[in-house]
């Protein structure tokens, strides 16, 4: 890791230069910050998050009432480092903090509400009932766990005051946007307190399907909380808090390209006849077109019903010792019913050999056959349910003097998640399939025409759909013991050091098929060493390690010897600089990191016979990555009521080893247009002769490509001014920003991409504290850039090369009115 050190020690000496000036002023002078003081509990304690040595952005409950923030893809534009859109629909979003993106494995970064970690999406969640949301950054294994080797999200939620209080907004927008919510609460004597809340969501939708010409995407959410807080005395506080909400999706606005667009890696071979089987460059939006309600049916989208409880008791046991004890136990139903290949072709014959090929069947002479094709009925159809369930228990024991803090803790998480497919076939459905299967045939009977050795043509398939209705059960189990110990050296430098040890056990089972077992055991250890040079100015550097967990592959992968993928490991070298500048009207803060990550998880085709190959998560690229994140914000004395915020962070990635076998299909093509193994050989059908048939071509190097899904460059910048309007205790209010991102590639390859998407917002509005009117607008410029491009398959062609987009949400403009008392 030498050059990791010598980059990012770089980047910290410039950061102690620009602090130089700061760092000379009389420590008896020194100001304080304009901002409020903000406390996190980044590092499971309450600590002033300038004086936190972790990089941690903030999003407080002002900032989601100022800036109209609906879900958590609206709190990524404004946090620098941090990736986050609802790519396929709510239920399907993974964040990327610093670069560490996937395709389809489970994403590094997990969610932490109160305390209890979240499994799967909740982009559906009331921010309405946040406090703050806490995005750490790096690696937060040693403290936080499981799937944290990126990052974590640490949403804390409203704890009941003793004063009565009552609360309500509604927002009104385009496309048929409306917002409710509602929340009340207080004590209820001296000891107990108590909140309530609910809302009510719900939205239209606004592209137009233009098979049916009617609206896509629309959205509906209904969620209530409680909690009740008790204090029986001035030592323990108890919390009990429970959560639910139903979410109702449509099918999502996703688009299809066709594998006619592919305008690269041109292949000359039978299938794809000349075309190019990749598209290279950034993938337009175009129109959503999709059969899926003729597909799927009345009821397509996706179903999602959530249950969550949590228990939080903290206690002081005396002046030095404290306990804490959070106990989860969370529930998730999803249903889903969507159109798998986002195009207007449903139950449609496949055909991968144009033309068929001769068989010997019947051969009336040694140039003349019967020619047959492989052909069945794809329903192309994402039709499957589940049911998980959690239980979490963790324990901290807390001991802090004057110069010693320390703490240790120990964590148990028992998972289980059943899934079954839920494929029901519409009415309609076989004769559709039946005549598809038909016009096919015939195709093929014309091109049998032409061909003077063919005299008939052979359907090798049948046109009956095949309902699949299988099921399995994933169970988990995690063990963890964790602590830390801090120590000051001098009133000014403190050294941390952290770990965590963990055991874990996961079990795959389905009728019919071998019990899958795996198990994995880690070590995540991490230091910290912080110099508070002076009281507004904080100098720190950490090393860190983390692990993303191991699991299963399908069980054709198994039979391939893949039925498992190993852990993915991260190592990091992280320095950053915290500081309060000009008199305080300017908070600065900046960290520089670098990350190598072993044993990349990556998605492969693997070959599980002669004739069938599969898909498979395996651990097979090394990567490094290289990065720069910087916040500031100014309040100038000589504009009161100004305050300008500038978030940037800069990410650069790249592969160090890996191969991938599309990677080696596509360099297959260069040569001679054919996927012939020219360029090597990866299987030959008899192992021990190099001269016999290839049966799968060499796989492709991937070193130093980017990591995919992951930007270079995001940035945002906000103005907001707040002032008194003349007209008793009413102030004015006006605000602006920009977000940037760079693009995307879509995959290893890096050759398809989103392009980059700038979005401008602004907001206007009058409050007299008790009463709030704001009207406000989003993606004022109405950018279109896809969010989100995937490699596809063309159901219309053969499942050729395509690629499909997330169209993004256009130009919207909304009023809200909120008022509490």
């Amino acid at each position: 890791m030498s050059k990791s050190i010598l980059m990012v020690g770089a980047a910290a000496l410039a950061m102690t230069a620009y602090n130089a000036p700061a760092l000379a002023q009389d420590l008896e002078d020194e100001p304080e910050a304009r901002q409020d003081v903000i406390t996190v509990t980044a590092r499971k304690t309450e600590e002033s998050v300038q004086e936190t040595p972790v990089a941690v952005s903030v999003v407080s409950a002002d900032t989601i009432e100022n800036l109209s923030l609906v879900d958590l893809s609206d709190i990524s534009k404004l946090t620098a480092g941090l990736s986050f859109d609802n790519e396929f629909g709510r239920d399907s979003n993974r964040p990327v903090i610093r670069g560490q993106a996937n395709i389809l494995g489970a994403s590094g970064v997990s969610y932490f509400i109160d305390g209890v970690r979240i499994s799967g999406a909740i982009t559906d969640y009331d921010l309405n009932d946040v406090e703050r949301i806490e995005v750490v950054k790096g690696p937060q294994s040693a403290l936080y766990g499981r799937n944290t080797y990126s990052g974590a999200i640490n949403i804390i939620t409203r704890t009941p005051q003793e004063e009565f209080s009552a609360r309500a907004s509604i927002d009104l927008a385009d496309h048929g946007q409306q917002d409710l919510s509602l929340g009340f609460g207080g004590a209820i004597n001296d000891f107990v307190a108590f909140g309530v809340n609910a809302r009510f969501y719900n939205y239209d939708g606004e592209f137009t399907n233009q098979f049916d010409g009617q609206l896509i995407g629309e959205e509906t959410t209904q969620s209530f909380s409680s909690v009740l807080y008790l204090t029986p005395n001035d030592d323990w506080d108890i919390r009990l808090r429970g959560y639910y909400s139903n979410s109702d999706d449509g099918q999502p606005a996703l688009f299809a390209t066709t594998a006619a667009e592919n305008n690269c890696f041109f292949d000359n071979g039978s299938l794809y006849g000349g075309q190019g089987r990749y598209f290279c460059g950034t993938v337009q939006p175009r129109d959503v077109n999709s059969d899926y309600r003729l597909q799927v049916g009345p009821n397509a989208g996706t179903e999602i019903e959530n249950t969550q409880l949590s228990l939080s008791v903290n206690g002081d046991l005396n002046d030095n010792w404290s306990i804490t004890s959070i106990t989860g136990l969370n529930s998730r139903d999803v249903s889903q019913q969507t159109d798998g290949d986002y195009s207007p072709t449903r139950f449609q014959a496949t055909n991968f050999v144009p033309g068929g090929f001769p068989i010997n069947i019947i051969s009336f002479s040694p140039f003349l056959a019967l020619y047959g094709y492989p052909t069945s009925i794809a329903d192309f159809t994402f039709a499957n349910a589940s049911e998980e369930e959690e239980l979490s228990q963790e324990v901290r024991l807390n001991y802090q003097t004057d110069r010693f803090r320390a703490l240790v803790g120990a964590y148990y998480l028992n998972g289980e998640e059943k899934s079954r497919d839920a494929r029901s076939l519409p009415a309609g459905a076989q004769a559709t399939a039946s005549a598809n299967f038909a016009a096919e045939l015939a195709s093929q009977q014309t091109i049998c025409g032409f061909n003077p050795t063919c005299i008939g043509i052979v359907p090798l398939g049948s046109p009956i759909i095949s309902v699949p209705s299988g099921s399995s059960t994933f169970d988990i189990e995690n063990k963890a013991v964790f602590g830390l110990v801090s120590y000051d050296l001098t009133d000014a430098v403190s050294v941390t050091l952290e770990g965590r040890y963990a055991e874990e056990e996961i079990e795959r089972s389905a009728p019919g098929d071998p019990v899958q077992t795996a198990s994995f055991d880690n070590f995540a250890p991490r230091a910290t060493i912080d110099w508070q040079a002076t009281p507004n100015n904080l100098l720190y550097a950490v090393y860190a390690e983390g692990q993303k967990p191991g699991g299963f592959n399908s069980n054709q992968a198994q039979l391939a010897g893949l039925g498992t993928f190993e852990e993915e490991e991260v190592q990091s070298i992280e320095i950053g600089s915290k500081n309060v500048l000009l008199g305080g009207q300017l908070t600065a803060n900046f960290a520089g990191f670098f990350n190598e990550v072993q044993g990349y998880q990556l998605t492969q085709n693997v070959r599980v016979n002669d004739t069938n190959t599969t898909s498979a998560t395996v651990s097979a690229g090394d990567a490094e990555i290289l990065g720069v994140e910087a916040e500031f914000q100014f309040i100038p004395d000589g504009f009161e009521g100004l305050t300008a915020t500038l978030n940037y962070a800069w990410t650069d990635t790249e592969f160090t080893a890996g191969r991938d076998q599309n990677e080696g299909v596509l360099l297959d093509t260069l040569d001679d247009g054919l996927v012939n193994g020219s360029v090597g050989c990866e299987i030959f059908a008899d192992p021990t002769d190099t001269t016999s048939e290839c049966l799968q071509n060499a796989f492709g190097s991937i070193v130093g490509r980017e990591i995919p899904r992951t930007a270079e460059h995001q940035l945002f910048f906000d103005l907001d001014y707040r002032g008194p309007t003349g007209h008793g205790d009413w102030d004015f209010f006006a605000g602006a920003n920009v977000s940037y991102e760079s693009s995307k590639f879509s995959q290893v390859h890096n050759q398809a991409e989103t392009g980059d998407a700038t979005l401008v917002g602004a907001r206007i509005g009058v409050t007299n504290g008790q009463h709030t009117l704001r009207l406000w607008g989003r993606n004022l410029t109405d950018e279109d850039s896809s969010p989100l491009v995937l490699r596809y398959a063309d159901g219309g062609d053969s499942f050729k090369r395509n690629f499909v987009g997330t169209l993004r949400r256009g130009s919207q403009i909304g009023v809200t009115l909120s008022t509490e008392f």
